[in-house]
């Protein structure tokens, strides 16, 4: 940890302490001890709960919607880096304590967003017609989808997939993900919060008032979103006059202010908080020092500064999550055999296969010597015929075109001969790079983790990726598992 980092560390502390009260702590308690009840936890994660409870305790979290099998994988990036970064704190920071937590987006309803994933090249898709909130979503039209899934890994009966996949026969994909999540990473002690619960959005009233019954935190937000505009800088969000949504059964409906506002306290579990009160819902209810993001993440957060002012809540630490490139340990080996560095497979695969037919010495043979002694001999062979018999020209000239035609298709049979020799390899280079770079885009954000487990075998690859993230390195890192 850098020491300008835990210098603001130390400050998010003393700023949260003073501000999340032991009423807020207690609640916060309570719905979770509701939340995990039946639920098999690890030791680390019984301790980490218990700790919440103390006044010295603070949270580092990090958020995503509900997606399909972890979703693409910088949902575990994320993930890892704040476990990662809450053990290191509770090294610094012996007095206190540090807790990981992932915020479920149980209430996003983007649902055409993350209905798919990629899995062995093959499309997977979740087929339903339900409505509204993601987290709701009735599981009953996901078995076919699952059962579909088992099959795929049915040469593996006992791997650990076939235990996540039962972790979805339950009445809605929101308790399904959260039990998913927690068999993946209680071992870490990560603490998973849905927040779509009524007694954590009442104790949030202050919020939802001022978003409907004033302009206070749409004002600020468009006052910082113009700042950061006049510098150039992104704003990834619009506030809206009102920033929540009606939640009900199959839908989730922006609340407009085209007449009297009728909520109350009471009403609060109705409602639902878009991307920019989500953060201030999330400050409101849980002792967080840091929020560890993606870049558009990040970009929205600073957007947000002045709305978490008109509440008095401490803005947390905004932190870049840390990410990269995940390879198995057999594309490794195969680079290597290439003749080639991993770093080269960001480039061109176009402009890798040229490479590599330099390395190898297939370098096109030169033609054109055979071209100048043919040449030499059609117009040698002419001048006889002219000299000998003249009335022949024509029928000899079609007969050397005719030779002529017949050596270049020798040499293009030859050379497709030639070149097929290395077609292996090409199409060795032709995988590799779609690997690393998935229709020339981001792995990270469109490979799901089952494509690295073919034994289904999820956890044993997240525990390699824990023990290789840097959570402080903001360039590219390369993870290999086996």
């Amino acid at each position: 940890m850098t020491d300008a980092l835990f210098s603001s560390f130390a400050q998010q502390i003393a700023l949260k302490k003073q501000s999340f009260s032991a009423e807020q702590r207690a609640l916060l308690s309570e719905v979770l001890e509701e939340k995990y009840k039946g639920i098999a936890v690890s030791e680390k994660l019984k301790r980490n709960l218990r700790l919440l409870q103390e006044p010295d305790t603070f949270t580092i979290t990090t958020g995503h919607q509900l997606c399909l099998m972890t979703g693409p994988l910088y949902f575990i990036y994320k993930i890892l880096h704040v476990i990662k970064l809450s053990a290191d704190l509770n090294a610094k920071f012996p007095a206190q304590h540090f807790v990981p937590v992932y915020w479920m987006a149980s209430e996003d309803h983007d649902f055409e967003e993350i209905r798919n994933f990629l899995l062995f090249g093959q499309k997977w898709t979740w087929e339903s017609a339900q409505k509204g909130a993601v987290g709701r979503f009735d599981t009953k039209d996901l078995q076919f989808f699952l059962r579909a899934l088992a099959e795929k890994f049915q040469n593996q009966p006992d791997s650990e997939i076939h235990r996540l996949i039962e972790k979805f026969k339950v009445p809605n994909y929101g308790l399904g993900f959260f039990e998913f999540v927690n068999e993946l990473f209680s071992l870490y002690g990560l603490i998973i919060i849905d927040a779509d619960n009524a007694r954590l959005k009442q104790s949030a009233w202050p919020i939802w008032q001022k978003d409907l019954f004033t302009s206070d935190l749409h004002q600020a937000v468009l006052q910082n979103t113009q700042a950061l505009q006049e510098k150039n800088l992104p704003t990834p969000i619009e506030s809206k006059e009102t920033n929540l949504f009606l939640l009900a059964e199959a839908k989730r409906e922006r609340i407009e202010k085209s007449g009297p506002i009728q909520f109350e306290q009471k009403d609060s579990a109705q409602l639902s908080p878009n991307v920019v009160l989500r953060p201030l819902y999330q400050e409101w209810i849980l002792p967080n020092l840091a929020y560890i993001g993606g870049p558009s993440e990040i970009a929205y957060w600073q957007q947000l500064p002045q709305a978490f002012a008109c509440l008095d809540l401490p803005f947390p630490l905004t932190i870049q999550r840390a990410g990269g490139i995940l390879l198995q340990d057999k594309d490794l080996d195969l680079i290597q055999k290439l003749g080639f560095e991993k770093q080269d497979f960001l480039s061109d695969k176009a402009e890798l296969k040229k490479r590599y037919l330099e390395q190898v010495g297939d370098q096109e043979p030169n033609y054109g010597h055979l071209d100048e002694l043919w040449s030499g001999y059609k117009d040698a062979f002419l001048k006889i015929v002219d000299g000998e018999l003249p009335h022949e020209k024509r029928t000899i000239e079609a007969e050397l075109t005719r030779i002529q035609k017949q050596r270049e298709a020798l040499e293009q049979r030859f050379e497709k001969t030639r070149k097929a020799k290395f077609d292996k390899a090409l199409k060795q280079i032709e995988q590799l790079s779609e690997k690393i770079q998935p229709k020339s885009q981001l792995q990270e954000r469109s490979t799901n983790i089952l494509n690295f487990c073919p034994d289904g075998a999820v956890s044993e690859r997240i525990a390699s990726l824990y023990q290789q993230l840097d959570p402080y390195n903001q360039e590219k890192q390369w993870f290999v598992v086996s």
